[in-house]
């Protein structure tokens, strides 16, 4: 995948994670680095560890995080990386 589509990929999570309001953002980013020392963007390769981390924070009511991150992705989700982001995710 090509930068500027991985840096497109990484707005679509945040701005899905934004919905949930400012603190949402910022609490997966700093779980993420702190446990997996990756930011968003390197979710793409690494699904299940946003997997993790929105199970860890929102329980069962991922679900609704990870629908808001496959609406945003939209037309993205045909390409190869983000189909099989989007199915990690939906496990």
């Amino acid at each position: 995948m090509l930068t500027d589509n991985k840096a497109l990929f990484a707005m679509a999570v945040e701005d899905a994670l934004n919905e949930g309001g400012q603190p949402t953002l910022r609490l997966v980013a700093n779980e993420l680095l702190g446990k997996y020392k990756c930011s968003i963007a390197d979710c793409l390769e690494h699904p299940e560890y946003l997997k993790n981390v929105l199970n860890q924070i929102f329980g069962h009511a991922d679900i609704v995080v990870i629908e808001k991150i496959k609406k945003n992705l939209g037309e993205f989700s045909v390409e190869t990386p983000v189909n099989q982001f989007l199915k990690v995710l939906a496990k």
